[in-house]
């Protein structure tokens, strides 16, 4: 499902981000990331994701060249120094980029591409800021032989839990970006968040399955963490919520992947609650110990990521 054309490696428990970057690039290969300030539709409607903690704190330069190249030059000193990478992805990760005209969007594409030797484009977004014409610019820095990923926020695939949590667009709505960026060449991340009020396992599995019916080449999976300042923190505190413990949550996402299509890249596994705000819960994975509980736990059930999936693809096949 990946336009590279690198291929899984069979025999793995997961199909680790890390892995697949170094059989890609042949070198250590880092995302170097931006925030050109865009926002996204529901901030500026003013009712903003339940869980979205960015309030009145955006950059006010949509686009600023002098601020761009600042954080570009920056980033790839850093990695250069501390990791000693040799390739980079460009990285816009804050909100929704490509929230605003395309002509605009090919502006600050442009001017940031050419800061560095990119070896690919990542775009953030939301599925309600995609369409043919945003989908068509993206599938041209495709034919400048780049690597395009769309990371596409779904967060869950009930429809109810979307109203839930403000998300501000549907499954379907998912679904059609999917659509039309995958005609375009990109390759497209969905974004999941397990342990949604309101959800549990089973909820993460029909979530998992969605995105592995579609033409989806790798997926980031996240823990609920509820900030100060957010909707669902005052929930929390009223004894209305409880985010998933650390135990819980890696129950939740070995019976995701359990059920992920096998060639599915798995980019995250868990997020960094912000610094210098106040989140619950206090304890939170920690990324190392996570992937070793994970694979330990796959040991243990003798399973593997989209070991159901296949499963699931066979009795659909015997149904045909």
């Amino acid at each position: 499902m990946v336009r590279s054309g690198v291929k899984p490696r069979a025999h793995e428990p997961l199909q680790r981000y890390s892995t697949w970057l170094h059989d890609r690039y042949g070198a250590k290969t880092y995302r170097v990331s931006v925030d050109a300030g865009f926002t996204c539709p529901v901030r500026d409607a003013g009712s903003p994701c339940a869980y979205c903690d960015a309030a009145g704190s955006r950059a006010p330069y949509l686009g600023d060249e002098a601020s761009i190249g600042e954080q570009i030059s920056r980033g790839v000193a850093f990695l250069s120094a501390r990791y000693h990478a040799k390739k980079f992805l460009l990285y816009f990760q804050a909100f929704s980029n490509t929230h605003a005209p395309v002509e605009e969007l090919r502006r600050v594409y442009d001017y940031a591409l050419a800061q560095s030797e990119f070896v690919g484009l990542i775009i953030a977004t939301r599925p309600d800021c995609i369409d043919e014409a945003r989908a068509k610019l993206l599938g041209e820095y495709v034919d400048r032989g780049l690597d395009v990923w769309v990371e596409l926020g779904l967060q869950s695939a009930n429809d109810a839990t979307l109203r839930r949590i403000g998300r501000g667009h549907t499954r379907a709505q998912f679904d059609e970006a999917v659509r039309i960026l995958s005609e375009h060449g990109v390759n497209v991340a969905a974004h999941l968040i397990l342990g949604l009020p309101g959800e549990g396992i089973d909820d993460a599995i029909a979530s998992t399955r969605h995105i592995s019916s579609l033409p989806i080449a790798g997926v980031k999976f996240h823990n609920l963490v509820v900030v100060a300042g957010t909707p669902l923190y005052r929930e929390y505190r009223r004894g209305e919520i409880a985010p998933p413990t650390s135990d819980e949550y890696r129950e939740l996402l070995v019976a995701a992947l359990e059920y992920l299509r096998p060639d599915i890249i798995v980019m995250r596994i868990t997020c960094d609650p912000p610094k210098g705000v106040e989140y619950a819960p206090k304890e939170r994975p920690d990324k190392v110990r996570l992937f070793e509980a994970i694979v330990g736990e796959f040991r243990k059930r003798g399973t593997h990521q989209g070991i159901y999936w296949r499963q699931d693809a066979d009795q659909r096949r015997r149904d045909l």
